[in-house]
């Protein structure tokens, strides 16, 4: 007992450490949205507009400015200076190359004779202070930054307020909407050479800014503030290729390079536009286990195919690979394998991979200049045979860490997760395994690729648990010698599945953010769903707040909520122990399941309506347009339910059963409540919570809590949800029986997922569902024979239509199965139906005649 406090003290105190050394690094501010977004929807600042800034005789205002790199459109007001009401003064960027001088001093209707530049490297990659000083005595406005220093005359006089407005503006008649796409930090104004307003801008959520100096507030709206891109991946990209994809990335241009079936596609890290080179040399049909690579030597793309002992190169002007693989192809041997580039001998090194039921401990070389493979032989310990694993190179050494494997290499002789930390030395050609170390999650394995920090002697790596289909991908950052390791910014959701999955791991120096790829390909589709995430560094540990950042002099309140936190978790955790297990109970429906399938998506499952009318359990229906809820009766309960509690629950169970972690306070607060203060906005909260929780004490012990910081369902189990049970039944694909086929088709009768809702936050999980679910209905179709399963090849295209009303193969399979049954003129009907829609959605007609269907 007294070892495991100990233990909780001593985290406490790492992670106090932690708090403080990563708040003084400086990395924080406010990001500006764009041309890239709605007017609705850009970022503002506003700086005395409730209460206006006094004019004293010097009055300069200083701030610290950055452009985001990649955006298609820089032009707008960086800010608006509005002076007792009538006069602006406005610094505005002019995208045109008129004179090179971007940067120019409005003053009324009037250009003044101040305009600059800053160096592109500067103005994307560091900070520039830009100061304005107002001089009443003088007459005069001085601009100045760090390499020059303009003067404007104005009277000045007879002025005695100002207001500051940054960026998007909708200030009675000095409203504005163009703004570049850009970051402030540290805004302040000084009165008579005194500081008296400091705004650092140095909160993670809210809609308010502190100042530091006085007491004036300064409001935004749509912030993004930067500290919290320190903590919270971004979704900086998501898009479908064709055929099986891999990544490449180019450290020096930020460039991340998706290799497709008929095209690549290159992406710039922040970048809201890609570009793409469809290959004029006929698609290139990558085998399983290729990878991809970026020749920073010839600045070309590589795909690499050990099996095959070949690497194609991509000529962007020609629009070619260099060499073609064999196809098709028998499957590979090295799925997953490890790869980097040397440039001390220009050569490529590839270690480990699985394929045809064997891990593999081998290391390939392939020299680029002579286009020539070795297979290589290591002395020192023995390399694990495995796959999923991490490998990361500084200028000393490469590391490997952990993945999937046997000693043996036999699949069917006792697999294992690794948790080798080993050392490898290409000039002595050794391994070196430097210890074992205990990762936070079961099951553990790696996206491709570490990061190393040689500045701080820091690893860091995207672990993820390989147990579960809806997984997700965490950042871990740990010592060189493997300790010390801390679990940084939130999780990314990642789809796993074997051969269909892919997730890769890089660093980006110029723009200082970890940049995390995943891939996916949907076999039924034909295509791969790619997502770029990126995380500002360094990276905090991630943080549920309930409101701003506070500063400095209040960390120790921080502190002290951890130990209370800690406190009371011990006793819980001290209260569960003395609880008495329950015993199993079997569930004859998934003792044939391949993995391991978690309590929340496999609960005991039932038809999803019994066969009378009435609904004999607690029950909450997603596949019916909207949601549904029944107690325990079997009665309909959903209309107790207000629209704002109906959105509430509908989020947290989906977040619950989807996401398998639930929702975080700053989640909430953005969709539901994002203009209203912090204290307003987590009253709020908890009231509907509150109010949530009452309704659903008549579905039994369901309700809603928080759970290592998140807000997710409790005992969700004991409730029947058509939407977990899909979930389980996808988890479960290749093994579907009749009856669990039945049930599937049962739960999609109604329509698509939650179609009738337009939830904003629900899109992007509405879209992942419909192809989730015509994937794996078109999959089940295709296995079912026309003579003994029509009719269900019948149920389940109507079900695909459901999802996409011009789904070819569905019209297909079904005018083929209604022929088989006789029903001649429905089968025709069903094709002049889809020939409509089609007609109707491209605006061009079906290339297919009815007879070539049938």
């Amino acid at each position: 007992m007294r070892r495991l406090f100990f233990k909780i003290l001593v985290t406490i105190y790492v992670f106090a450490l932690i708090l403080f050394c990563q708040e003084s690094y400086g990395q924080y501010g406010l990001e500006f949205s764009s041309h890239e977004k709605e007017l609705d929807k850009r970022t503002s600042l506003s700086i005395g507009t409730e209460e206006s800034i006094e004019l004293a005789k010097h009055t300069e205002l200083t701030f610290d400015i950055q452009f985001k790199p990649y955006q298609q459109d820089y032009f707008g007001y960086i800010f608006r200076l509005i002076l007792d009401e009538q006069l602006n003064i406005d610094l505005i960027y002019d995208r045109r190359q008129d004179n090179g001088r971007h940067f120019k001093l409005v003053v009324g209707d009037k250009f003044t004779d101040i305009n600059f530049d800053i160096p592109k490297n500067d103005l994307f990659y560091h900070w520039t202070k830009i100061k304005i000083l107002l001089d009443k005595e003088k007459g005069s406005l001085v601009l100045s930054t760090a390499k020059n220093t303009f003067t404007h005359k104005m009277d000045l006089k007879d002025r005695s307020a100002l207001k500051l407005l940054f960026g998007f503006n909708d200030y009675k008649f000095f409203q504005s909407s163009d703004l570049p796409p850009m970051r402030i930090k540290d805004v302040q104004i000084s009165c008579d050479e005194k500081l008296c307003h400091h705004w650092k801008l140095d909160e993670i959520t809210g809609n308010t800014a502190r100042d530091d100096q006085g007491s004036l507030k300064a409001f935004t709206k749509n912030p993004s503030w930067i500290k919290r891109q320190r903590q919270e991946w971004r979704l900086e990209n998501e898009f479908y290729v064709s055929g099986q994809a891999s990544v490449a990335f180019d450290h020096k241009n930020e460039s991340v390079y998706i290799v497709s079936e008929d095209s690549l596609v290159r992406t710039n890290l922040g970048a809201t536009v890609s570009t793409s080179w469809p290959y004029l040399n006929g698609p290139l049909y990558m085998v399983n286990g290729s990878q991809s690579l970026f020749d920073p030597s010839s600045g070309k793309v590589l795909n690499i195919s050990i099996d095959q002992k070949l690497v194609s190169a991509f000529d962007t002007l020609t629009r070619t690979w260099s060499q073609s693989f064999q196809h098709p192809a028998h499957g590979t041997h090295y799925l997953s394998f490890n790869k980097f580039y040397s440039a001390k001998d220009s050569s490529i090194y590839m270690v480990a991979g699985y394929g045809h039921f064997r891990y593999k401990s081998a290391i390939h070389k392939y020299h680029i200049p002579s286009n020539t493979w070795d297979s290589l032989s290591y002395a020192g310990d023995p390399l694990f045979p495995h796959y999923l694993g991490a490998m990361g190179v500084d200028k000393d050494a490469v590391y490997l860490l952990g993945g999937y494997g046997s000693t043996t290499g036999d699949q069917m002789l006792n697999p294992k997760i690794s948790n080798d930390f080993v050392l490898m030395d290409i000039n002595s050609k050794t391994f070196k395994t430097l210890g074992e170390i205990k990762f936070p999650i079961p099951e553990a394995v790696w996206a491709n690729s570490l990061v190393m920090d040689e500045a701080s002697n820091t690893m860091y790596g995207l672990m993820f648990p390989r147990n579960k289909f809806k997984s997700f991908l965490q950042l871990v950052a740990m010592s060189k010698d493997g300790k010390n390791l801390q679990e940084l910014g939130s999780t990314i959701p990642f789809d796993f599945h074997d051969i269909k999955s892919f997730a890769d791991f890089f660093y980006s120096k110029a723009s200082n953010r970890f940049v995390a790829v995943t891939l996916f390909y949907d076999s039924a589709l034909s295509q791969s769903r790619v997502r770029i995430y990126s995380l500002l560094a360094p990276a905090l540990p991630y943080q549920i707040l309930e409101g701003s950042a506070k500063a400095k002099s209040n960390n120790w309140i921080w502190i002290s909520g951890l130990v209370i936190l800690a406190g009371l978790g011990l006793l819980f955790w001290l209260k569960r122990t003395n609880r008495k297990t329950p015993e199993p109970q079997n569930n004859p429906t998934v003792e044939h399941k391949e993995k391991e399938v978690s309590p929340v998506l496999a609960p005991i499952l039932k038809e999803t309506a019994p066969k009378n009318s009435k609904i004999d359990r607690a029950t909450i229906n997603l596949f019916r347009g909207d949601i549904q809820i029944f107690d325990q009766q079997g009665d309909e309960i959903t209309k107790q339910f207000s629209p704002l509690l109906k959105e509430l629950l509908t989020m947290f169970v989906v977040y619950t059963i989807y996401r398998g972690r639930g929702v975080s306070s700053e989640k909430l607060m953005e969709i539901f409540w994002s203009d209203k203060s912090t204290s307003s906005a987590t009253n709020n909260r908890s009231v509907n919570i509150a109010k949530i929780n009452a309704l659903l004490e008549q579905l039994g012990e369901m309700k809603i809590s928080k759970k290592s910081g998140y807000w997710s369902i409790e005992s969700i189990e004991d409730v029947h949800i058509d939407f977990s049970d899909f979930m389980y039944l996808f988890n479960k694909s290749e093994n579907l029986d009749r009856q669990e086929i039945d049930r599937l088709l049962k739960i999609l009768e109604k329509g698509g997922f939650m179609f009738d809702t337009d939830y904003e936050w629900l899109d992007g999980i509405k879209d992942e569902v419909s192809i989730h679910a015509t994937g794996l209905l078109s999959s089940l179709m295709k296995n079912l024979d026309f003579e003994k399963d029509s009719e269900t090849i019948i149920e389940i295209a109507n079900r695909i239509f459901h999802f996409d009303s011009v789904h070819e193969e569905a019209m297909v399979y079904k005018c083929r199965a209604l022929v088989q049954r006789g029903y001649h003129s429905l089968a025709h009907q069903c094709f002049e139906n889809f020939s409509q829609v089609y007609q109707q959605l491209y605006d061009e007609s079906y290339n297919r005649t009815y007879r070539e269907i049938v």
